[in-house]
C-alpha cells in the first residue's frame, strides 16, 4: 500500500503545472499535459516534450513513434487553428509550430496517436506580430 501512495505521489507530482523559466533573455514555458484521453485505464508515459517560447511552441519527441502522430492547437472555442500529420517521428526531430498571428487567449496543444490524445493548455498573454 505504501508503495502504491508514493507511485501515486510521483504521478500527481509530474503532473502539476511548471513556472516559467528564464533562458537568456528568451522567456520560456513547458507545457504540462494535465488531461488526456485514452481507451484502456493504464498509465502511459507521455511521448514528448512541449516548451512554450514567445513566437512558438517547440516539440521534442522522448521516443520514436513507429505510426502516424497528429498536432493540432485548437482555441477557446475549440476551432483547429493549427493541424498537422506527422509520419513516423523520431526521438531526434524537433517540431516547430509557429505562433505569429495568433491572439492573446487560451489555447489547447493536443497530440493524437491512434487511440490516445494527450491535451496541454497554455495561454498567449500578448498578440505575436
Amino acid at each position: 500500500m505504501r508503495k502504491l501512495s508514493i507511485v501515486l505521489l510521483l504521478i500527481s507530482i509530474s503532473f502539476m503545472t511548471m513556472e516559467a523559466n528564464n533562458l537568456s533573455e528568451r522567456r520560456t514555458k513547458h507545457l504540462v499535459f494535465e488531461r488526456w484521453h485514452y481507451q484502456k485505464r493504464t498509465l502511459v508515459p507521455i511521448p514528448i516534450e512541449a516548451i512554450l517560447d514567445e513566437n512558438s511552441i517547440e516539440i521534442r519527441f522522448l521516443e520514436n513513434i513507429d505510426d502516424q502522430v497528429t498536432l493540432q492547437v485548437k482555441d477557446q472555442q475549440e476551432n483547429i487553428m493549427f493541424q498537422d500529420v506527422i509520419v513516423t517521428p523520431n526521438e531526434q526531430e524537433t517540431y516547430k509550430i509557429d505562433l505569429k498571428g495568433y491572439k492573446v487567449g487560451h489555447y489547447e496543444l493536443l497530440y493524437i496517436e491512434r487511440d490516445m490524445t494527450f491535451i496541454g493548455e497554455f495561454e498567449i498573454e500578448h498578440s505575436i506580430p
